[in-house]
């Protein structure tokens, strides 16, 4: 298995739109919405220089199979405050095609993202991820890439992608 890492661009927008409005990724990710209008007025301005996030195309073998994007959390201050962990970035995925969901490619693709961050930040002190704590799936992809689990509570945001209780993970600099 080799993962690889292609810059999102305008081209991707279309394969993104139909990630999003797969079930299995719209039950956890629900912004933007699934259309290549939504995905543009997201993403636009990342592609463009313009936002501070990276965002990025998962490959599996040459092969596109998901979205992984990181972003400093003193980018996104309220973010920071609410997950509270200081001096991180914080890193977002999903895997689009079912084929490729549970099978190491998302906690290999994010253990090896993680530690580009980490390379790219030297600013910050690890890299946190954020799930629901009810999407199981990706809380297993976290710990096998490495994260260890800091607590689970509900978080104080407007995003219904994050109604629930949240968990949350930190991968810290090695060293």
């Amino acid at each position: 298995m080799r993962i690889a890492f292609s810059p999102l661009t305008r081209a991707d927008f279309p394969l993104l739109a139909s990630w999003l409005a797969l079930p299995h990724v719209r039950a956890w990710w629900l912004d933007p919405e699934p259309t290549v209008a939504a995905v543009e007025a997201h993403y636009g301005d990342v592609v463009d220089g313009a936002d501070p996030m990276r965002a990025c195309v998962i490959r599996l073998d040459d092969a596109p199979v998901g979205l992984i994007q990181a972003y400093r959390h003193t980018d996104e201050p309220d973010w920071d405050r609410t997950v509270g962990v200081p001096d991180v970035a914080g890193v977002d995925y999903l895997i689009g095609p079912a084929e490729h969901r549970g099978k190491g490619v998302g906690s290999a693709a994010i253990r090896a993202f993680a530690l580009l961050v980490l390379d790219s930040y030297p600013d910050v002190t690890g890299v946190v991820a954020v799930p629901l704590a009810a999407n199981r799936a990706s809380c297993r992809a976290l710990e096998k890439a490495g994260f260890r689990h800091l607590e689970s509570r509900e978080l104080a945001t407007d995003d219904p992608a994050d109604a629930g209780i949240s968990a949350i993970y930190l991968l810290s600099r090695p060293g």
